[in-house]
């Protein structure tokens, strides 16, 4: 008879508890819950609006028998706040209890169960099971065979960091249209440690010429990501086919557009573009980097083996009163920035346009401005040096004045390699083709311009291997200034590259 009791009371006093907190009004609530193979990150919310918390708030972490395996006395709230524990067993099930003590007891006001994130290979047949991936974003996929996604609505499985590994295994996936950009937008949207490869895209629609997608917040944009965030991420063997970015910020902050990807950290080797177009419309002051492959190349970043004919179009069409703008475009990278890596960028080519339109709509009232516009074949600007690299197309950049801009500078840079070079480090066998590929600049007689079939401006202390091959052509304002511009012409280019790669790759041109 006692035994029977002892059950009964104990069941009694479970009951208790658990209903204790919904009869108490104390609760707590589970947001922000990012699960990884071995961790798991989250924020908890108490409400107590009775105050009836007497005493310590603690997080516990129990196994699926009930082994407490974590434990924490919290004293601020800020602690509840992207709570992390880490060092889990990923075929475990765990469950997140928060105790309070109300009175002279502990009790449980908010629990959540859960899972870590798999790391079991899973194999991709279908555009539901792509998207499905969004479950697991540390996951290992591998693609078994094309994907077209025709009449299906597609949204990044990604907009939190994808850390797993994609291997496409030489399949494509195609006909993709994005109704809208977000802040991370592309087929895999966020890529933090992940690693893409061995993947076609084809027919990527994001915006159209008649349509652009427009966005007013900062964003990254990319056909294949918006932002790589971690130096340990990689993207490799991949091709862009027949795709297009048309997008349109009014952003006050940044937009980042690259035809693979807008930011980039991590490493992208062997990639290629073909009929690609790159079209940018802004209508505000923030900073603009544009590129036909990578809209921003950051410090640790690396960009090798790169084969393109995006097309690059930028457009700023703004009405601006007092403010400091900054464009950055280039036919490759909009701002090169990877100083941090020796031979951070070497091998690549782009035989795509670029075309820039300008128009600053300084409004009546304004009183002060710094307008500066750095264009190039390979990059915009640039703080690091390339090695082997041919720009094969054209640059058109045009600005009219209106009347209101006596009291603001306008600067800008046009190079048929980069716009601006700032970097004391030796580029090494990098040419403008010429033959059919021009330059043609018409800016108003205000603006402070520095042109050139090579830099715009160069401040590098170091000599560069650098010049023109094939017919000269640098028009400004409807004038050949060819003839006076001092970069090298070579009049052949055998043994000029230095790798295998570059020579083949020159080689193969039409």
């Amino acid at each position: 008879m006692k035994k029977i009791i002892g059950i009964l009371f104990a069941v009694l006093t479970v009951f208790l508890l658990s209903s204790c907190k919904e009869e108490l009004g104390v609760t707590a609530e589970f947001s922000n819950i990012e699960l990884g193979l071995t961790s798991i990150t989250f924020t908890v919310e108490i409400d107590d609006p009775d105050a009836k918390i007497t005493g310590a708030v603690t997080v516990k972490l129990h196994k699926a028998d009930g082994t407490v395996v974590h434990t924490k006395d919290i004293t601020t709230d800020e602690e509840l706040v992207d709570y992390n524990v880490s060092s889990l067993i990923n075929s475990e099930t765990y469950t997140i209890k928060i105790y309070a003590t109300i009175g002279r007891d502990s009790i449980v006001i908010g629990e959540h169960q859960f899972k870590p994130l798999s790391a079991a290979t899973v194999h991709i047949t279908t555009p539901e099971e792509f998207m499905d991936m969004k479950n697991n974003r540390a996951g290992n996929y591998v693609l078994d065979n094309d994907l077209d996604f025709t009449g299906k609505t597609f949204a990044t499985p990604f907009t939190a960091a994808f850390s797993g590994t994609f291997d496409g295994q030489g399949f494509t996936i195609s006909n993709i249209t994005f109704t809208s950009v977000i802040t991370y937008t592309g087929v895999f949207g966020y890529v933090s440690s992940g690693t893409i490869k061995n993947v076609n895209f084809d027919q990527i629609t994001i915006g159209t010429n008649a349509a652009p997608l427009s966005m007013t917040t900062s964003s990254r944009t990319g056909i294949v990501a918006g932002y790589v965030s971690s130096t340990s991420a990689k993207i490799e063997n991949v091709t862009v086919t027949n795709s297009s970015i048309n997008y349109s910020s009014s952003s006050t902050v940044q937009a980042f557009v690259g035809g693979l990807v807008g930011e980039l950290k991590g490493e992208m080797t062997d990639v290629e573009l073909d009929n690609v177009d790159v079209t940018v419309k802004a209508t505000s002051y923030g900073r603009i980097r544009v590129g036909g492959a990578v809209g921003l190349l950051t410090e640790e970043a690396k960009l090798k083996r790169v084969k393109s004919d995006a097309d690059v179009n930028v457009t700023l069409d703004a009405a601006l009163r007092n403010r400091d703008v900054q464009l950055n475009i280039g036919g490759l990278i909009g701002y090169h920035n990877a100083r941090n890596i020796n031979k951070s960028v070497e091998d690549l080519y782009t035989t795509g346009s670029v075309n820039v339109n300008v128009t600053f709509g300084t409004t009546s009232d304004a009183t002060s401005g710094n307008y500066s516009v750095y264009v190039g074949g390979l990059a915009g600007i640039a703080y690091s040096n390339v090695i082997n690299a041919f720009f094969g197309g054209s640059i058109d950049l045009t600005h009219v004045k209106n009347n209101n801009e006596a009291s603001v500078n306008k600067n800008f840079y046009v190079g048929g390699l980069m716009g601006f070079y700032g970097s004391n480090k030796s580029i090494v066998s990098a040419v403008r083709l010429g033959d059919g590929n021009e330059i043609n600049v018409n800016v108003s007689d205000d603006v402070t311009l520095r042109a050139s079939q090579v830099f715009g401006q160069n401040i590098s202390a170091s000599t560069q291997q650098v010049g023109i091959f094939g017919t000269a052509h640098l028009m400004i304002n409807m004038v050949d200034e060819s003839a006076t511009d001092t970069a090298t012409v070579y009049t052949t280019l055998e043994n000029y590259f230095t790798s295998d790669w570059m020579n083949a790759a020159f080689a193969a041109l039409p």
